[in-house]
């Protein structure tokens, strides 16, 4: 029996950079990303409404004060906007998502074993670690310009456990 894995689309820290959004979303297409995680710092509704069409599942940042208008944005679009933090199963893989606003809530996320994948953003840096069973994986940046850091998105394969990083 041919098992075919799920593809997931991992992005943060946006910041409204429609252009790298848009770029991701190409990638994304082009392998059949069935859903996209969003780790936070969406910032505006217009942000949202550009992942139309995909099955968005996100949380929210540090960045994110336009909480009600966001929320509607993901209701438009059939998203699912969490507050800071979610768990999804998805492929028999329990994934914790948080932005990362507190590193010791994100290290404790990443130490209890109770997650097959953390995703979190804020730092801007993508990141790709292995803590027991635990995979913690940072997209990094689609904005690109903080810190010097590029712009980058994942794109995270169910079969293999491995992530795909792209420059944007």
């Amino acid at each position: 029996m041919l098992v075919h894995a799920m593809k997931i689309g991992l992005i943060s820290d946006t910041h409204d950079n429609i252009q790298n959004i848009q770029k991701a979303i190409i990638s994304f297409n082009d392998i059949q990303v069935r859903v996209v995680i969003h780790a936070g710092d969406i910032v505006s509704p217009g942000t949202v409404e550009a992942f139309d069409g995909m099955r968005l599942i996100g949380v929210l940042g540090n960045n994110d004060l336009q909480i009600h208008e966001l929320t509607d944005a993901f209701d438009r679009i059939g998203g699912q906007l969490n507050s800071e933090f979610c768990e999804i199963e998805q492929d028999n893989l329990i994934f914790a998502v948080y932005h990362g606003t507190d590193s010791r809530r994100k290290e404790s996320l990443i130490q209890c074993g109770k997650y097959d994948v953390v995703v979190c953003g804020h730092t801007h840096r993508a990141q790709n670690k292995k803590f027991g069973k635990t995979l913690f994986l940072n997209p990094g940046t689609a904005n690109g310009w903080f810190f010097g850091y590029g712009a980058t998105a994942a794109i995270f394969d169910t079969q293999t456990k491995e992530p795909e990083f792209m420059h944007l």
